[in-house]
């Protein structure tokens, strides 16, 4: 190989769903409006992401009452139902979102509701308080899927939420809008040209791949700060989200790689939508052997196995500087088997030093 390029990409997924309630007490019946946060856009359904159920926590605090009150007990999962009430189990057909038994808002005007949800493949978090929610030291699987929504604090009635969630048809309930608490990488590898008509063809393959130095433990502490009792249904935010990398750091290790693709929209896939902790790239390289033989129509072969070392989080190499909180990344190994062509550049080292001519006689 005589030269690598690598492509960074950052996406961000997201989604949104919605609630409303038809029964006999509409304007009292607690439901949910949920929501996975886009940046750039306003979000998309939970269902996008085959999301079909999260968890809240909620505490009240009633009037003349000290102190908060538990108001979901444990937690409670929260699903899709349609108008009917049974289970919705396409976008089309959600109208609400509610627990598994009716919850009522509280009837005093100086009375509210505090809520906090997530969404977790695994376990769920540790703990989970009025203004905190924390996971710790959580083992990061392949396909897990962590999401925590923004705190939805005093709450005292389902709103509609505005054009955010304007994609379904729920058209009001408790805002709960989702953030990605992991990262997601893929990385690809492409040839440039893998033959030159009537010349040769390469073989190229990708060998003993390693992401190294990854974590895949952390702790995640949120934190959000109540407001002032007078502001009412108010979503709040999470003071600055990050992991803190726990455990040992060790190695992600796809298969072999016989790489055919031409095209970077092509390229062929090393590691497929692979969830990892959030983490500083310092440390992180991507390795692997470059066994490469070039096949000549001669009939000739000659075979190359070369060792490669890409930093992922300097210009040397991807020039990515950490995964972050709900980032996408897509990382490209780009290979160019005929960059140089071998040439001859002949000289002679010295000019003809003349001698003096000698005779013999005979």
């Amino acid at each position: 190989m005589k030269k690598y390029l690598i492509i960074a990409a950052v996406a961000l997924v997201a989604s949104v769903a919605c609630n409303k309630v038809q029964d006999e007490a509409p304007a009292r019946k607690i439901t949910f409006e949920p929501a996975s946060y886009v940046p750039q856009t306003r979000a998309h359904s939970l269902f996008s992401e085959s999301i079909s159920s999260f968890n809240c926590k909620a505490f009240m605090k009633g009037e003349g009452v000290e102190g908060l009150q538990n108001f979901f007990g444990d937690g409670e999962t929260i699903t899709p139902r349609q108008s009917d009430g049974t289970a919705a189990t396409a976008e089309a057909n959600v109208a609400y979102w509610a627990p598994a038994h009716d919850y009522y808002w509280p009837k005093s005007a100086n009375s509210y509701v505090n809520f906090f949800s997530w969404y977790d493949t695994g376990a769920g978090p540790t703990s989970v308080s009025n203004g905190a929610m924390a996971w710790t030291n959580r083992t990061i699987g392949t396909g897990d899927n962590i999401m925590y929504a923004d705190p939805a604090w005093h709450f005292q009635q389902n709103t509609n939420n505005g054009s955010q969630y304007d994609n379904d048809a729920v058209t009001s309930g408790v805002p709960t809008v989702f953030h990605h608490a992991l990262a997601q990488v893929n990385f690809k590898a492409y040839a440039t040209k893998t033959s030159v008509t009537n010349l040769c063809t390469w073989t190229i393959i990708l060998k003993n791949v390693a992401i190294t130095n990854v974590y895949n433990q952390g702790t995640l502490s949120l934190a959000s700060t109540e407001p002032a009792a007078t502001t009412l249904n108010s979503v709040g935010t999470w003071t600055s989200p990050a992991w803190t990398a726990t455990g040992t750091a060790a190695s992600l290790t796809p298969a072999n790689l016989t790489v055919t693709a031409t095209t970077s929209n092509g390229a062929q896939t090393l590691l497929a939508n692979q969830s990892v902790l959030p983490q500083s790239l310092a440390n992180i390289h991507l390795t692997f052997d470059l066994d490469i033989t070039t096949n000549y129509t001669a009939g000739q072969s000659n075979q190359e196995i070369i060792p490669i070392d890409i930093p992922l989080g300097t210009a040397d190499g991807f020039n990515v500087t950490a995964w972050e909180l709900n980032h996408k990344y897509t990382f490209i190994v780009k290979i160019e088997p005929s960059e140089n062509k071998v040439y001859f550049d002949p000289a002679i080292v010295d000019e003809w030093v003349e001698e003096e001519a000698v005779e013999h006689a005979i």
